[in-house]
């Protein structure tokens, strides 16, 4: 558990409280309880929630010696100015954001809901209202039961602290007692975690959204302070005493109508606008591996690959984040091109992680006559998570109104040995925007591919090629490039990799097809928008000297 303001405050406030009592002196139990709380403070680490308490305990403290009356707004400010001038770029970090507007929130929004009974679950849903956005923000999807456990977690906290700090104090004179108050710890700390798992366990426990904009942020905090300023305004000039036979019709006025503007604000913040009616390809940069995410023009959600071999936890820390970051809690299907540990290790994770991750519908795989022993075991994880395992052979295709997503191979004729020679080639299609996937093809495979596009596919030319095998030497043969005529090729490489991908046979050879050359390594993810007749390449990372115009 992180050492929380709430957790300096039982502290400094039950110190300061216990020796004003003992001493019958404001001066001495302040003193007392700052040093106390500071000695406390050199011992855990000086931290944004730490120095935010702390700040807030002085101000409390001084208030009491001098006769002055505390004022927390004051105190927050005062601590936020400190925070930032001692850290500048705590104002990036979620942490410093949810710290403050938690207490923010307990200052001025709870008093709204002054006149309501049970006040415990209007601090909880105060505290919610306001660092919404911050979760969104940073973490990309909403706990929807968080509101509930905070009733559990909230009241019992101050006896964990104190059982925490009495039985560490007693332990050390007499070991048997002190054992009796850390288990009751061990046993709030097992409450904790498997409420958490219950919660999490049960429907619609997480709303994943994305990262909202921060004009939606902004949108959604103007809404919630109007809901605050027209409920404040009707309590404020008793509507409710005042409208006699109308009571009715006034209390239905002063509920309603912030309602609406709490939807209107909740409305803005959660929903992601702009992207209807586009195809959105992205090239994550896993490291050596791939990972491509496509979200289809009616907005369905698609993965090729995911995998790294030199990225640990691939699927947690980079596709994991980045799908939910696009509001993508559950991807539709996601297609394995061979079984190379570069490729599945992402999607392995995330069909562990189904239930506090992403879930996946249908995994798709190439004919079962290629697969190997590690396509064998993904397809019994799948299955045993409850994902649906399909095959796709050539000439399937999986359409999504003007899109189509089409397995150009292998067959279940396929000659050649298993591996990288049979990886799924497929080819995505949206009005005139061509893109080709060809996993890590090789050899006779990319001979046989080769052909089909030269005499079967239809397709004259393709915009942007996802280029074979991390660029590697062995694939993109000068033939293979003559049949694809890549405007754009998009290389998918881990930086200083030890196998030297791409290979500079590969760089040369794009080049003298007359393609362009993005590559992860120099621009981090690599993202095409295509719209109409028109497509657009964003990169990650802007460098003046980079190979992708």
């Amino acid at each position: 558990m992180a050492i929380s303001g709430l957790h300096l405050s039982f502290i400094g406030v039950g110190m300061y409280m216990f020796f004003r009592r003992m001493c019958g002196s404001y001066a001495v139990g302040g003193a007392a309880g700052i040093l106390f709380l500071s000695i406390y403070i050199l011992m855990i680490g000086l931290t944004v929630s730490a120095l935010r308490a702390m700040i807030m305990f002085l101000f409390r403290v001084g208030a009491d010696i001098t006769g002055r009356n505390y004022d927390s707004m004051t105190a927050l400010s005062f601590s936020a100015a400190a925070v930032l001038a001692l850290w500048p770029l705590s104002i990036y970090d979620g942490g410093f954001w949810l710290s403050f507007g938690a207490v923010f929130a307990v200052i001025l929004v709870l008093p709204a809901f002054g006149d309501f009974l049970a006040q415990g679950i209007w601090a909880s849903v105060s505290i919610n209202l306001v660092v919404l956005p911050v979760l969104l923000y940073y973490f990309y999807e909403f706990p929807v039961y968080s509101v509930i456990l905070n009733l559990l977690v909230i009241p019992v906290m101050s006896v964990l602290l104190f059982a925490g700090i009495v039985g560490s104090i007693v332990y050390a004179a007499v070991p048997a007692a002190g054992k009796v108050l850390l288990n009751v710890c061990k046993m709030i700390f097992y409450i904790y975690e498997q409420s958490c798992r219950i919660t999490a366990g049960l429907p619609g426990a997480r709303i994943v959204t994305g990262q909202p904009d921060m004009w939606q942020v902004a949108a959604y905090y103007a809404c919630l302070f109007g809901v605050l300023f027209l409920y404040s305004r009707a309590r404020r000039y008793g509507k409710l005493r005042k409208c006699g036979q109308q009571r009715q019709r006034c209390r239905n006025r002063q509920y309603i109508v912030p309602c609406i503007f709490l939807a209107a604000g909740l409305f803005l913040l959660t929903v992601r606008f702009g992207e209807n009616g586009k195809l959105i390809v992205t090239v994550l940069d896993v490291g050596q591996g791939d990972g491509i995410y496509i979200k289809g023009p009616a907005g369905g959600h698609y993965f090729i690959d995911g995998g790294s071999s030199d990225v640990k936890k691939a699927g947690k820390y980079r596709i994991e984040p980045f799908l939910k970051s696009r509001g993508v809690g559950e991807l539709d299907y996601v297609f394995i091109s061979h079984g190379d540990s570069d490729h599945i290790s992402g999607i392995e994770e995330i069909l562990e992680r189904k239930s506090t991750g992403v879930r996946i519908r249908t995994l798709v795989l190439p004919v079962q006559e290629v697969w190997d022993e590690h396509l064998l075991g993904l397809a019994k994880k799948a299955m045993g998570s409850g994902t649906r395992v399909a095959v796709m052979e050539r000439g399937m295709a999986l359409k999504e109104g003007d899109m189509s997503l089409s397995c150009l191979a292998p067959g279940r004729d396929f000659p050649g040995e298993k591996g990288n020679a049979a990886s799924m080639a497929l080819l995505l299609s949206c009005g005139e925007f061509d893109m080709l996937f060809t996993g890590d093809i090789e050899g006779e495979g990319e001979e046989a591919l080769t052909q089909m596009l030269e005499t079967d596919c239809g397709v004259k030319s393709i915009e942007v090629l996802k280029a074979a095998h991390h660029g590697s030497k062995n694939s993109s043969s000068e033939e293979f490039l003559a049949a694809v005529k890549p405007e754009y090729t998009i290389i998918s490489a881990g930086i200083k990799n030890r196998y030297g991908h791409p290979h500079e046979e590969t760089v040369e050879k794009l080049t003298a097809a007359g393609s362009k050359i993005c590559s992860t390594q120099e621009n981090g993810a690599v993202m095409i928008e295509a719209e109409d007749k028109k497509y657009t390449i964003f990169r990650f990372v802007e460098k003046e000297n980079g190979n992708c115009p």
